[in-house]
This record gives structure tokens, sequence and C-alpha cells, in this order.
């Protein structure tokens, strides 16, 4: 049997083992909607499109191991990965126009890739100059060099999935909503309530952009925060 759900109180919604047109009050459906949203999601968003449902199943395992990653932290889990190597990233300071001083310094960032065979997308953990020679890391999720943008239609999937993701994560009480600043199409985040082993509060997001006025942009993953805290580091460098 179908399965249909309206988010209007007043319209009959049809669901797995009711009867057929059985009415369901509204605080019900609000109830039912932590089971029956990545039905849904499938049924609505997911098309006969093979590549489609690749990218969002791909992209779902990719962002639960860098989260993992990052709020145990320990290493990233690159099973099944083909790794593309180590190499150091050099990010020059950041200067203002008539300001005679960097506002910032310039520093070195240590990075491991790795990409999926048969996806468009790559990992990318790094890790960043923190306090007192510690490290704060990162694990994001981004397209390769060559790979088509994120069309509109994969956007919505991904943000429904990424919807999917955290709501589930936020039933279990260990999560708080977090959201980046909204400078893109899709701006989407969540945050770990505690800190994890490194002394770091931890966010995870999603950021894409669609729009035809914009570049296309698209980032995901994990991230340590806060200024004081971090760890040994831990990529060795090239």
């Amino acid at each position: 049997m179908a399965l249909f759900v309206t988010l209007f109180s007043h319209v009959p919604i049809r669901i797995l083992g009711s009867p057929i047109g059985a009415q369901i009050p509204f605080q019900e459906v609000c109830r039912l909607r932590h089971v029956a949203l990545p039905v849904l999601l499938h049924l609505a968003l997911v098309t006969s499109a093979g590549a489609s449902e690749d990218l969002s199943g791909v992209w779902r395992d990719l962002f639960t191991r860098c989260r993992i990653s990052m709020e145990n932290g320990k290493d990233f889990n690159a099973t099944g990965l083909r790794d593309l190597g180590r190499h150091l990233r050099t990010v020059a300071p950041l200067t203002a126009p008539g300001v005679p001083f960097p506002l910032t310094s310039g520093y070195q960032e240590a990075e491991w890739r790795w990409e999926v065979p048969g996806s468009r997308f790559v990992v990318v953990e790094g890790e960043h100059p923190s306090d007192r020679g510690k490290s704060k890391r990162s694990c994001e999720i981004k397209l390769a060099e060559k790979a088509e943008p994120i069309s509109t239609d994969e956007e919505k999937l991904l943000r429904a999935t990424f919807l999917v993701e955290r709501d589930k994560l936020l039933v279990t009480g260990g999560y708080e909503y977090w959201n980046p600043d909204p400078l893109f199409s899709t701006n989407l985040g969540i945050r770990l309530a505690r800190k994890n082993p490194h002394g770091c509060r931890v966010v995870s997001f999603l950021d894409i952009d669609t729009r035809s006025d914009s570049q296309p942009f698209f980032m995901t993953g994990s991230a340590e925060q806060d200024t004081i805290c971090g760890a040994a580091p831990r990529l060795a460098r090239p």
C-alpha cells in the first residue's frame, strides 16, 4: 500500500497499516515524523536515475564517517577509498587595503585526501594550527576537480537527506541546532552538545549554492571549533 502524508491537518492521510482514508490528527503526524520521513524522502525525491540515488547514499556514508571521526577524535575511516596522498597547503596572511599590517598571520595546513571510486566526491581531512602547538581538525567532503556542479534537484535531495540525518541525531539528546551563516541557497548544520576528547565543539554542516546569479558551491562535513582546543598534530608532514 502506498504511503501518503501531508503537513495539512485537514487533509486525509493514508499511512501503512491504516484503513484507507483514515483521518490522522496533525499531532499524530508530528509524532510519526521521525519514522515516516525517510520513507517520504525516498518516495518524493529519489527518482529512477541511479546517479541521484548514489549521490545521496555516498554522501550519507562519507558524512557519517567524517562526523564520527571528528566527534570521537579518531582517525578518519578510509575503508574502500582511494588514497590521493598528503600535502602541505600554504595559506597567505590576510590583508586589507590601507591597513599596513596583516590582519591574520599566514600558516600551513596539512591535508590528506581520498577519492571515492566512481563518485564525484573527494574527502579532505585537514589539520589547522591552533594554540600552543596543537592542531584543530576538519573533515570535508568536496566535489572532485572536474566533477559536475550540484544541480538544483540534487541540492533538494541532499538537503532533505541532511534533515533526515539531523533529526535522527537530535532525538538522541546529544546534539543541538546550529546553522551556518545564510550565505548560500542551502545552509544547514548541527552541533555536538558536548566537547570531543580534544576539548573542541564539533559542528557538522551542509553548504550548497545553485542560484543562477551565484558561483556554484558545495562543501559539507564536520570540523572542530573553539579558539583554545585541539590535539597534537597527527598527520605527518609530507
